[in-house]
C-alpha cells in the first residue's frame, strides 16, 4: 500500500469518513454475504496486480507499452491471465479465441538533422520497410483540404496538427494526406487529448484504411521538426508495425465462481489490451473484477447463479476500415464465441478506468435505463451503498464492452468516470496513464459499489427491470408533430404507447410481488417458499430478457458512433433540420443554411466541411453495412439510412448569398419528403414492435 498516491476525492472522503465501510439491511437476505464480501475486499492485491499488468515488460509489445490487437504481447497477458485466474480458484478458467485484424506496433524511429532521434507512436497504419521513408518534411497546419493549397508535398512527411475532442478524429487527417500524395503522415494534439504536458503523445483507434505510414508525436517534437524543418533537409521514418487483415487471432479469458445453478449468470468484464501501459484504462479495470473475484472467494460466497469474470481483448481497436473499430472483443464473444450466453446472462457489469479522482461531487452508477429504478432502490432503500453515490443512474454509452452485450440484449452497467474531465483530457491514452494517478479510495468505492451491486442481483429471483421507463424515454423521444407532418396515425401510436405502459406495469408489479415474497420468506426461514418463487423468479426472467431483447432491437440505434440513440430519433433530427434548411435557402441565407446542414445523417457529413470528397466518401463507406459488410460489429444493423444530400451541401460551401440554388433547394425538399416516408415507416415497425410486446407480457 506504500506505494500507492492517495489522491482523496471529495465526496469519497465524506462517504468513507461517514460510514467506514458499507452499512447493510439484516432483514435482506443477502446482507450478511455483502458484508463478508466487503470485509474481504484487498486493496493490496488490486493495485499490485494492476501495477504488474502496467509495468511488467514481457507483456507489451515495445519499449513504450502497447498490448494490441492478436498481438504476441496480447497472447502472454492472456496466459498471465489464465494463471491469475487459476490462482484464485476460480472455474472452468479458459482462452476463447476469435479472429481479428492483426496489429502489432513493434518498434519506430525519426531522425533529421537538428531534431534528437525519437521514438514517434504508430496508429494501426502500415509500417515502412527497413530502409524506411527518406523525404522531406511539411507542414500541413490541421491536415484539412485548405491546410495543402499551395504545397506540394507529394511523396514526403506531412505534419498535421489535431484535436479529436472538439474538432477532427484522426482518420480524416490520415486520408487526407493520402489523397493529396503524401509518404506518411505525422500528428500531435494542439488541444483535446493529452494536455497534461508538451511532452506527451495521444492514441486512439483510427477508424481507418490502411493507407499510408501515421504516427503521432508530441507537441514538443513536432515543434523541434518545424524549426528544423527547411528545403533539402530531409527526415528518414522507420516503421515497425505488422497489420494483418483478418489474419489475426485474439482471446477471451473466462473464469467463473460456479453458482448453485448454471441455467442464468452474470458477466463481470474488462479489458487487458492497451495503448502505452494502460494503468487506468484498463489494467486497473482487471485488477478490480480480480479483487471482486477474491473478495467472493474468501468470504466463501455462494452465488445462487454462474458469475463469470471475462478479459477482453481487442478492445481498443480490432478491425481495419471500420467506424466501430473498437470492443471488437466483446462483440466476437457475445455474437460467435458463445452466442448462447445471450439468453442465460441476467446482467453484465463493464468496468473501464475505475481508479482515479474525477473531481465528481457526486458518485454515479450507469446502467441501462431498464434499471434505473433498481439503482435508485440499491442507493436509496438496500442499504449496501456508500453514501455519496447518486440514486439517479445514467445511461450507458457506446464507449466500451458494454455496448456489445446490451445490443445482444443483456442489461448492463459500467462504472461511471467523467469523460472530458480534466484527467481523462490530459492523462487518456497517454504515457501519463500510470500508477501515479491511482486513487485507493476510488478503487475501493468501485469494488465495494458494483461487487454488492452484484451480489444484490444474484439473490434476487425476478430481474428487477423496469419497462415503465422503456415507456417514458420512448414517449418523451417521438414528436407528436413530425409523426403527424409524416402521415402517421397518431391514435394508433398513443394507443400502442398506453397499452405498453399498462402492460409493463403489470411486469413491474409481479416482479416486485415475487422478490417480496422471496425476502418474506428468508424472514421467516422458509425454504420451500424460497425454492419456488426462484423458479417462478427464472420463469419471468426468460420473458423480460425477451422483452429487453426486443427493445434493444426495434427500439434504439446508434447516432455516428458516439452514443445509443432511438431507432427512429436520426430521421426525426433529419426532418426538422432539413426543413430549417430549406426554410434558410428560401430567404437566401446560405451562411445559415450551412449551420445546419452538417447535422444531417447524426452529424456525419461534417467531415465534408473540411475535407476533400474522396475522404467524405471514404467515411461514408466505412459507415454502413450497404458498403461495408461484415465489419461494422456493434454497429451492425444500428445505423439509421444515409440520406444523399451531400452533393446539395458540397455545392452550397462553394455558393454565396444570391447565387442560384434552384438545384440544391431540390435535392433538399426530395430527401425531406424521403425522410418522412422513412420516418412513418419506423414509427409504424415500433408501434407492431409495441403491440408485439405487450403479448408477450399478457402471456401466461
Amino acid at each position: 500500500m506504500k506505494k500507492m498516491k492517495r489522491v482523496i476525492s471529495s465526496f469519497l472522503v465524506v462517504s468513507l469518513l461517514m460510514t467506514g465501510c458499507v452499512k447493510t439491511e439484516k432483514s435482506y437476505s443477502m446482507a450478511e454475504d455483502v458484508e463478508d464480501f466487503v470485509e474481504n475486499v484487498d486493496l493490496e492485491f488490486a493495485f499490485d496486480l494492476t501495477e504488474d499488468l502496467a509495468t511488467n515488460e514481457d507483456l507489451f509489445s515495445n519499449k513504450m507499452g502497447f498490448r494490441t490487437s492478436g498481438s504476441d504481447a496480447e497472447h502472454k497477458t492472456a496466459d498471465y491471465l489464465v494463471k491469475k485466474m487459476q490462482e484464485l480458484g476460480l472455474e472452468d478458467v479458459e482462452k476463447m479465441p476469435f479472429t481479428v485484424d492483426k496489429w502489432q506496433f513493434n518498434s519506430a524511429s525519426f531522425k533529421m538533422q537538428g531534431v534528437e532521434e525519437f521514438q514517434p507512436v504508430s496508429y494501426a497504419a502500415i509500417g515502412t520497410d527497413a530502409e524506411g521513408i527518406t523525404a522531406e518534411v511539411v507542414n500541413v497546419g490541421k491536415g484539412t483540404v485548405s491546410d495543402y493549397e499551395g504545397k506540394d508535398v507529394q511523396g514526403k512527411i506531412v505534419l498535421a496538427s489535431v484535436d479529436q475532442w472538439n474538432e477532427n478524429w484522426i482518420n480524416s487527417v490520415m486520408e487526407e494526406a493520402k489523397v493529396h500524395g503524401a509518404a506518411a503522415i505525422l500528428t500531435y494534439a494542439h488541444g483535446g487529448y493529452s494536455q497534461v504536458s508538451d511532452d506527451a503523445i495521444n492514441m486512439q483507434d483510427s477508424c481507418a484504411n490502411l493507407s499510408i505510414p501515421s504516427l503521432s508525436i508530441s507537441k514538443n517534437q513536432a515543434m523541434e521538426i518545424i524549426d528544423a524543418a527547411k528545403p533539402g533537409i530531409k527526415a528518414t521514418l522507420i516503421v515497425d508495425n505488422e497489420m494483418v487483415d483478418d489474419g489475426g487471432t485474439s482471446y477471451n479469458v473466462v473464469g467463473k465462481i460456479k453458482g448453485k445453478f448454471s441455467d442464468q449468470q452474470m458477466i463481470l468484464s474488462a479489458h487487458y489490451d492497451t495503448y502505452f501501459t494502460g494503468f487506468q484504462d484498463d489494467c486497473a479495470a482487471i485488477g478490480l473484477i480480480f479483487t471482486i473475484a477474491k473478495a467472493m472467494k474468501d468470504s466463501s460466497y455462494q452465488p445462487e447463479n454462474d458469475i463469470l469474470f471475462v478479459c477482453h481483448a481487442a478492445e481498443e481497436w480490432g478491425t481495419i476500415g471500420s467506424e466501430f473499430d473498437w470492443a471488437v472483443g466483446s462483440w466476437n464473444q457475445i455474437n460467435k464465441v458463445t452466442p448462447n450466453w445471450a439468453d442465460k446472462t441476467i446482467a453484465v457489469f463493464n468496468f473501464e478506468l475505475p481508479a482515479y479522482d474525477d473531481n465528481a461531487e457526486m458518485a454515479q452508477i450507469r446502467s441501462v435505463p431498464e434499471f434505473s429504478d433498481f439503482v435508485k432502490f440499491y442507493v436509496e432503500e438496500s442499504g449496501f451503498a456508500l453514501e455519496g453515490t447518486n440514486p439517479e443512474s445514467k445511461n450507458v454509452g457506446t464507449y466500451d464492452d458494454n455496448i456489445s452485450y446490451r445490443f445482444a440484449g443483456i442489461p448492463t452497467f459500467v462504472n461511471l468516470h467523467n469523460y472530458g474531465n480534466g484527467w481523462y483530457l490530459d492523462n487518456y491514452h497517454t504515457a501519463w496513464d500510470n500508477s501515479s494517478t491511482f486513487n485507493e479510495d476510488v478503487m475501493d468505492y468501485n469494488i465495494k459499489t458494483y461487487g454488492s451491486l452484484a451480489i444484490l442481483l444474484d439473490q434476487m429471483p425476478a430481474v428487477p427491470f423496469d419497462f415503465e421507463r422503456t415507456y417514458s424515454d420512448l414517449k418523451d423521444s417521438i414528436s407528436q408533430d413530425v409523426a403527424k407532418a409524416s402521415g402517421v396515425d397518431v391514435d394508433d401510436l398513443n394507443n400502442a404507447l398506453e397499452e405498453f405502459k399498462t402492460a409493463a406495469a403489470s411486469l413491474t408489479e409481479e416482479i416486485n410481488e415475487i422478490n417480496s415474497a422471496y425476502q418474506e420468506a428468508y424472514a421467516k426461514n422458509n425454504q420451500e417458499d424460497m425454492d419456488q418463487l426462484r423458479i417462478k423468479g427464472k420463469k419471468l426472467n426468460k420473458k423480460t430478457k425477451k422483452v429487453f431483447k426486443m427493445i434493444q432491437n426495434e427500439f434504439i440505434w446508434v447516432i455516428g458512433s458516439a452514443d445509443v440513440y432511438p431507432k427512429h430519433g436520426v430521421a426525426q433530427d433529419n426532418i426538422l433540420i432539413i426543413e430549417d434548411v430549406i426554410k434558410a435557402l428560401e430567404n437566401n441565407d446560405i451562411t445559415e443554411a450551412l449551420d445546419l446542414a452538417w447535422n444531417i445523417n447524426g452529424g456525419i457529413e461534417w467531415t465534408a466541411y473540411e475535407f476533400s470528397k474522396e475522404v467524405v466518401e471514404t467515411q461514408l463507406h466505412n459507415y454502413t453495412e450497404e458498403t461495408n459488410p461484415n465489419n461494422l460489429f456493434w454497429g451492425t444493423g444500428k445505423v439509421s439510412p444515409m440520406l444523399n444530400t451531400y452533393e446539395a451541401t458540397m455545392s452550397l460551401l462553394n455558393k454565396e448569398d444570391g447565387d442560384d440554388i434552384t438545384t440544391e433547394l431540390s435535392i433538399y425538399s426530395r430527401e425531406l419528403t424521403l425522410e418522412k416516408e422513412n420516418y412513418k415507416k419506423l414509427i409504424n415497425e415500433q408501434i407492431t414492435a409495441l403491440q408485439e410486446i405487450v403479448d408477450i407480457i399478457n402471456m401466461d
